[in-house]
């Protein structure tokens, strides 16, 4: 029972540890605009010669 309850913890830390690192690297910043960029490129003219 207690290595279950260990192993638990562990692995929220890690999930934890992930986290912080990839928030640390700028990979969560401007979520929301990421979703519109490909409609931006197509309608670039700049990028369509």
């Amino acid at each position: 029972m207690l290595w279950a309850l260990a192993s638990t913890l562990l692995m929220g830390l890690a999930g934890l540890i992930v986290l912080v690192f990839y928030m640390r690297r700028g990979q969560f910043d401007d979520m929301e605009d990421i979703k519109y960029q490909m409609f931006r490129q197509d309608n670039d003219p700049e990028r369509n010669k």
